[in-house]
């Protein structure tokens, strides 16, 4: 019943990792049709960061004149086979980290991106015509803003 249990745990922990990053990579791949080199209208793709299930969408068009486009940037985790095993290790009675949670400053550390990684995308986004308005403690979630001005 534990093992059932605990599997149940892992695999709603999985899907949700899953939807999580399918919904940002929709995002981003949304959004690269509007991003431009900097003082450019050149596109400026990212190669390999797009799943094979969103690559061959196509832009429908370009963002009206004075709408604004709010988006959330999701950043993957790292080391996801440790918190994995971290994972099974806190449901399981007979180890040493059974229950032992991690504060968020503890799991960012461990399990978020970097904090470098998370300056390099709010950088590309800034040099991509984007407003930076959020950040996250855990460095997951980056909120940005993009107005289109008429010409």
């Amino acid at each position: 019943m534990k093992a059932l249990l605990k599997k149940n745990v892992l695999a709603k922990a999985a899907s949700r990792w899953s939807v999580m990053g399918l919904v940002s990579t929709v995002c981003a791949a949304l959004c690269l049709p509007l991003t431009s080199i900097a003082q450019s209208n050149q596109r400026q793709l990212l190669r390999g960061h797009v799943p094979a299930v969103t690559a061959r969408l196509q832009p429908v068009s370009s963002l009206p004149g004075l709408q604004r486009l709010d988006l959330s940037i999701g950043l993957p985790l790292r080391n996801k086979e440790a918190l994995a095993n971290l994972l099974e290790q806190l449901y399981n009675p007979a180890s040493t980290n059974y229950h032992q949670y991690l504060t968020p400053e503890q799991f960012a550390e461990r399990f978020g991106p970097t904090e470098q990684d998370y300056q390099a995308v709010a950088a590309f986004a800034r040099a991509s015509g984007f407003t930076v308005t959020g950040t996250h403690p855990n460095r997951m979630l980056l909120d940005v803003i993009r107005r289109r001005e008429r010409y």
